[in-house]
This record gives C-alpha cells, structure tokens and sequence, in this order.
C-alpha cells in the first residue's frame, strides 16, 4: 500500500527503524522534548497519561530511556525549565509524570513488555555495566543481538549504584529496574576486570564481534588549593564509593 498508494500519504515504520531513527533525521519537536537528554518524546506520553493509557506512556519513555524509575528520581528536569506553559503560568510537571508512570510498573512488581526482534546471532561484549552500558545492552538486545556485560565492581549501576547517597536513590528500586533490563537476555558478569580477567583478544576469540567501551570516569576532580593532598582528605566519588561498599572511612 505504501510504495503503490498515487499520494505517498502513507508510511510504515518498523520497530528497527523507531530505534534507529533518533538523530538521524531533522524533525521539529516541542522545546521540552528537544531540551531533554534523551530526546523522549514528552508530549506524546503526556497525551498518553491524560487517556489513562499508562502502559502505554511507559513503552514510549523505555523507547529512548530504559530506566525512567531511577532517573525519575535523579533527573534535573532541563525539560520543565524549557516548557512552554513557563509563558502562562508555571511549567507542566513532567519528570514526576514519568516517575508516576515508572512507580506504577515498580508497585505492579511486572516489567511491562518492550518489543524484541529476533535473535540475530551477533555477539557484542560491553565493558562497564553503568548507565551507558546498561543502556548500549538493552538497545543491542531489543535489535535482537546478543550483549554480555562484563563489570569490575560487584554489582551493576556504575554511577547510579556507586555515586548516589540512598536517601536519594533507593538501591532496592535501582536494583529493580536493572533486573528488568537483564530479563530481556542480557547477560552480565561482575567481579570481571578488564585487562587482567579478559583483553581484546580473548573477548573476540570468544565470539565477540564488536566491542563497546562503558568504563566511564570515575576519578575525582581536584580543586588545587593547598592541604587536598594531607592524610583526611578524600574525593567525593571515592568517598561515596567507599561508603556504598561499606569501607572505614576516617
């Protein structure tokens, strides 16, 4: 119907190309969704709220951002600051609606579906299993490749896991939504150090075809001001680390 039709007014969209579309082509979109990091489509899953169609609007988040329960407790919102209801009264509440909707599926305790195209046979091993890893993994494996995550620490999360005080993100919650990514077919493997458990050449003697780099940079900055090198004195993401691995800090 769409290569036939005299007037080109149709057009299928596959599921592939959903995903594969961001930044590919110009599209003018609202301020809040080009503001956003992730380029949710934020007007659409409001829209969707407001019918009460809340499995839905959780489908369109998880489109551009797997994790909507812990970053709908982190996130600045740089949308909200950019909204256009600014110019009326005050901006429409939009990081809390897609904590709603996330909070929603958490209390259910089921992960809400997300299409999967069929396996493909490909092997990509990801190296950190951080928010850039977890998030590489879950779009790999919804493309239908098969990604294995290899972490030096003991549990996954990275930054989310490691730099975030639990007053303001619940571990348990973390934890929650990093198994719903796993349960789609990722595998992961903790405790792994790169360079000395595994190297370049044995992840592609393994199989592996591609390699993705997650590693972050998880090194403190220094203010270089006199005394930050005397015994006492830590960085703060070492000391948040520590504090997470329940280490002695003095």
């Amino acid at each position: 119907c769409e290569r036939i039709c005299p007037k080109h007014v149709m057009r299928m969209v596959s599921e592939s190309k959903k995903i594969l579309e961001w930044n590919q082509l110009d599209r003018c979109v609202a301020p809040c969704q080009a503001t956003c990091p992730t380029q949710i489509d934020i007007p659409k899953y409001i829209s969707l709220i407001a019918e009460g169609k809340f499995d839905e609007a959780l489908k369109v988040i998880k489109e551009h951002n797997p994790m909507p329960l812990t970053i709908g407790r982190v996130c600045p919102a740089p949308c909200e600051d950019a909204c256009r209801r600014n110019d009326v009264d005050e901006p429409v509440n939009i990081n809390n609606l897609k904590r709603f909707v996330a909070d929603r599926e958490y209390a259910s305790g089921k992960y809400t579906h997300v299409f999967i195209h069929p396996d493909t046979g490909h092997k990509v091993a990801i190296i950190g299993g951080g928010p850039a890893g977890l998030t590489c993994a879950y779009y790999l494996r919804r493309l239908g490749h098969s990604p294995t995550i290899f972490e030096r620490m003991p549990k996954l999360g990275g930054a989310l896991q490691y730099g975030i005080p639990e007053y303001r993100l619940p571990k348990k919650v973390l934890d929650w939504e990093i198994e719903g990514i796993l349960s789609i077919g990722i595998e992961a493997k903790v405790n792994v150090n790169f360079g000395k458990d595994m190297n370049y050449e044995s992840l592609i003697k393994d199989g592996f075809e591609a390699i993705f780099i997650a590693t972050g940079t998880p090194r403190p900055l220094w203010t270089r001001v006199p005394g930050e090198d005397l015994d006492g004195v830590i960085g703060g993401i070492d000391f948040l680390r520590d504090i997470v691995l329940g280490k002695d800090i003095h």
